[in-house]
């Protein structure tokens, strides 16, 4: 009676164990699947955020150019303002006190 019962406890030990293993390696394939996927898509957000800083840096730098060539002519049509006596609007001429390479 001992052996059946110690025969029977064994093969359901062993089967939980069968069980536990294949439900181990199931969680373990698929750990490995979303991290592959994760790795996937912080590089592929890594690389649009490198794409969006290179696209703003460019249209930081035109926008910076366009700003100098208005405020070249703006410049160019007060003194014309000036030079026939008229009192321009602002009297004062705002000067380029700050840098804007932040």
């Amino acid at each position: 009676m001992l052996t059946a019962i110690g025969t029977f406890l064994l093969g359901v030990g062993g089967g939980a164990w069968k069980l536990i293993d294949r439900a181990d390696k199931k969680r373990e394939r698929r750990e490995v699947a979303v991290e592959a996927l994760l790795t996937a898509r912080v590089a592929s957000l890594e690389a649009q955020l490198q794409k969006q800083s290179a696209d703003f840096e460019k249209e930081r730098r035109r926008n910076k150019r366009y700003n100098s060539r208005v405020k070249a002519a703006a410049g160019r049509w007060r003194e014309q303002l000036l030079v026939h006596d008229i009192q321009p609007d602002p009297a004062e001429w705002p000067e380029d006190d700050h840098d804007d390479t932040e």
